[in-house]
């Protein structure tokens, strides 16, 4: 088990930044707007230099003064509940400040039972700044004091090699190995109050990520690493966002739709996430086009499928089935996806997106079809339905097939001019193809290519 590094703060002390910083990645937002970051996010970070890796938790801030807001009395119950899940902890604070805030978060690191704390203080931008400018008593009462600047990137090495002794003075000493392709990368890609913080918590049965019953208490990406079955996974979890004209804060949102693009392309499955009860709305269809274009595997999960199944005098089959034919005829152009009806609150049918997981990774990684079947599927295929043209056109002719590419599946087809095939041959042919060879959770690519180009495509 990895040790954990959770970072304690209040507002205003640049933490998004320094959190970007201390893993070398943007990871957290960073805006004025208060509430900016809701969840608590992880980061696996391996520090090659010092030899070992961590968890880095960028916990929510601290405030104290409203304690009548639900919100901000879950956050900071959330955040008590992390202090005692670390193994070493970051109470971050400004260089030259120490305020009534500062005071209320010092009387929890006081208490009993809390890990080991390192005072970071940040925005210590002039080298010549001396540490009797801070509080020398709170700086006595903790593990080690360590003055940083964000802006210039001052001292984080001393930093994280203070960390990693800490660390490795408990008998943590694990190097981890990086996510690669042994790991299957799931974005789950949603849009609001689709309970998809639920979701995920149902399946890696840990509650993890703040869960309430109101739209955006989600802004930021977070990746959870677990296994199933032996199959090591990494579930990243993104946050989607309404249109822009709807929110009062653009340049979050903007930054949240960076960040869900950005998770998107690192994903090998794409998990979109809709709403039973709200049924299809043209957000939904916005995102099937994103993970569209990044070519990437496709499973639709209709959540809140409890609300179906707790009515009394519903045939669970019939509205089940009739659901499928409205996913159909929404999203026609998606007949190889598949449907998955979850309830996240109830753990109801949760395993089996990742059983679906497993066949789409072994499809996306194995799946090759031999040049000379493939010759032979092609020819009964065009012999069957063969390529139409008009008059001013010249008879589309194939010369040569094959698949040249697994992730997602691609095959060239080497002809006399692509522009003679009409759009809809190449629908003929992946439906033939998908029929055929049983490509059955894949996007798939064809590419019509100029005969003399064919050497250049073999090589």
């Amino acid at each position: 088990m990895l040790p954990k590094v959770t970072i304690i703060w209040r507002p205003n002390v640049w933490k998004s930044s320094f959190f970007n910083m201390l893993t070398w990645h943007k990871i957290a937002i960073v805006a004025d707007e208060a509430w900016t970051t809701r969840d608590i996010l992880e980061f696996e970070y391996n520090d090659y230099i010092n030899d070992l890796t961590y968890i880095i938790a960028d916990s929510w801030w601290l405030d104290f003064s409203s304690k009548d807001d639900e919100v901000a009395v879950d956050i900071i119950n959330r955040t008590k509940d992390a202090i005692k899940e670390s193994d070493l902890l970051i109470w971050l604070v400004e260089y030259d400040k120490f305020t009534s805030l500062d005071q209320e978060i010092l009387k929890i690191l006081k208490d009993k039972g809390i890990p080991p704390v390192i005072v970071v203080a940040n925005k210590a931008d002039n080298e010549n700044q001396r540490l009797e400018s801070f509080s020398l008593p709170v700086v006595n009462m903790f593990l080690d004091f360590i003055p940083v600047s964000t802006s210039h990137n001052y001292w984080f090495d001393k930093l994280k090699k203070a960390l990693t002794e800490n660390l490795k003075s408990k008998w943590f000493n694990i190097l981890q190995e990086e996510i690669d392709d042994s790991f299957i990368k799931i974005a789950l890609i949603w849009r609001p109050n689709v309970w998809k913080s639920s979701l995920i918590n149902a399946i890696v049965w840990k509650n993890r990520v703040m869960v309430k019953d109101m739209p955006w208490t989600t802004r930021d990406s977070i990746d959870t690493k677990f296994l199933y079955n032996d199959n090591k996974f990494v579930l990243i979890d993104t946050a989607w966002i309404r249109r822009l004209s709807k929110i009062w804060t653009r340049n979050i949102e903007n930054w949240s739709v960076m960040r869900t693009e950005r998770s998107l392309k690192r994903a090998d499955i794409a998990v979109v996430v809709v709403d039973w009860v709200d049924w299809i709305h043209n957000q939904d269809l916005s995102v099937i086009s994103s993970a569209l274009d990044e070519k990437k595997w496709l499973i639709i999960v209709v959540n809140k499928w409890d609300a179906v199944l707790n009515k009394d005098g519903i045939d669970k089959d019939k509205i089940m089935w009739r659901y499928l034919r409205y996913i159909e005829d929404k999203f026609d152009f998606l007949s190889w996806v598949s449907v998955i009806f979850t309830s996240a609150v109830e753990k109801k049918r949760i395993e089996e997106i990742l059983d679906t997981a497993l066949l789409i990774n072994e499809e996306r990684k194995n799946k090759r079809v031999k040049t000379s079947i493939f010759n032979s599927f092609i020819e009964q295929a065009v012999l069957k339905h063969p390529p139409t043209w008009n008059r001013v056109a010249h008879k589309p002719k194939i010369y040569y097939w094959s698949q040249v590419d697994i992730n997602p599946p691609k095959f060239v087809l080497t002809v006399n001019n692509p522009e003679h095939f009409h759009f809809s041959y190449k629908r003929y042919l992946e439906n033939r193809i998908r029929d055929n060879f049983w490509f059955s959770w894949t996007p798939i690519i064809i590419e019509f290519k100029w005969r003399w180009k064919t050497k250049e495509i073999i090589k």
